[in-house]
């Protein structure tokens, strides 16, 4: 490795094995809170225009959501336990604070400082990754040339051209584990698994944070408590939906799978790519709850009935995904969770808490028919 990176730069590793108990550290938990941030500028963007900010939140969240889980595997090989690392996670923050700040200008009139920030980003993980396996260099490479197409976004003239090459950096990233064997590369399997189990924790506090925004100025009477406190409900169930058994059974999954390669693939099939739905399904579901708040009777525009019920019919199918990935029982439930959540949108072009009490009783007894199934038949 010293020929790739200076003498005074690598540091020795030793990696954990599976039996040994590497949990999240608290400055991990000090690094998500910038990902509040950079969550609540994209639930803006989709509230403030659902259908253009949808699209250019999922355009850009493509390429974010795949470096902000590399830190989850940067850290999983490399703990921060000394401090020269600890000061490069810091500077990583600094980067991804860059990032959130210039995210509503990405596309509104451009910023180079969204380029910037990516870059600091991809080279503090990136070179610190290194000094675990030589096996990352081509992923490396493929950080910088999505960064690289990052500059050239924010450079051209406000256009379709932006759009296309924002697309380009997140083809260019998830394209990686198509031609990359993933050999070289390790997890440890609890640490992995809550990792990115709490940055989805970190993404439902933002459906919180967007309640208590849509109280502001508001009377509190019966139309906003209603309003919120089924918000509060949607939210609960959605935690309930994942954490209750999937998250367990998923760490128990990877624990099981010894072979490296096998591992390290279902993580990126179930932890990276089928995550993308439940934290775009997380920032849909927050943008129509803002919506929805205050108003809960009155009836609901059609493009907000489509972001309370299409963001948790996401969130549903990414769990999905999950499941099918690991492989835990029961994904085709949840697909038919999700079609029946679709199916009651309509509901909210009537009365706001109609459509939210119909998704909180579908999510219930959804909920409740797993649990049951699961249980299996009681021997009399």
């Amino acid at each position: 490795m010293t020929r790739l990176l200076p003498d005074w730069f690598v540091e020795r590793i030793n990696p954990v094995p599976d039996e040994d108990d590497l949990r999240v550290s608290t400055l991990e938990l000090f690094f998500d809170l910038i990902f509040v941030f950079i969550i609540a500028q994209f639930t803006a963007i989709i509230a403030h225009d659902p259908l253009l900010g949808l699209l250019q939140t999922v355009l850009m969240f493509g390429f974010l959501w795949w470096m902000y889980a590399g830190y989850s595997w940067l850290t999983n090989v490399i703990p921060p336990v000394r401090p020269f690392r600890r000061i490069l996670i810091l500077s990583a923050m600094a980067g991804w604070l860059l990032v959130g700040m210039t995210v509503p200008a990405a596309f509104e009139k451009g910023s180079i400082w969204i380029a910037i920030g990516l870059l600091v980003v991809v080279l503090v993980h990136g070179l610190m990754y290194l000094q675990a396996t030589r096996a990352f260099g081509p992923v490396f490479v493929a950080n910088l040339a999505a960064v690289a197409a990052v500059f050239a976004a924010q450079l051209v003239e406000e256009g379709v051209w932006r759009y296309v090459l924002w697309a380009l950096a997140s083809a260019i990233v998830w394209s990686v584990p198509i031609w990359h064997g993933q050999r070289g590369l390790s997890l440890h399997p609890a640490h992995i698994t809550e990792r990115h189990g709490l940055v989805v924790i970190v993404a439902l506090g933002e459906s919180v944070v967007a309640i208590g925004l849509g109280t502001r100025g508001l009377p509190i009477d019966a139309d906003l408590l209603v309003a919120a406190m089924l918000g509060l409900v949607v939210c609960a169930c959605l935690w309930w939906s994942l954490f209750v058994r999937d998250i367990p059974a998923t760490e128990h999954a990877l624990i099981a799978t010894k072979d490296p390669v096998k591992r390290v693939r279902k993580v990126l099939v179930g932890l990276s790519y089928a995550f993308i739905p439940v934290l775009i399904g997380i920032l849909v579901t927050a943008a129509g709850i803002e919506h929805a708040v205050g108003h809960a009777t009155s009836p609901l525009d059609l493009a907000s009935t489509l972001l309370l019920s299409g963001g948790v019919a996401l969130f549903l199918l990414g769990t999905a995904g999950l499941r099918f990935s690991m492989p835990l029982p029961g994904p085709w439930q949840r697909v038919a969770l999700a079609a029946a959540v679709l199916v009651i949108a309509p509901l909210g072009l009537v009365n706001t808490a109609l459509q939210l009490s119909a998704i909180v009783i579908v999510l219930v007894v959804g909920l409740a028919i797993e649990r049951r199934a699961s249980l299996g038949p009681r021997s009399s």
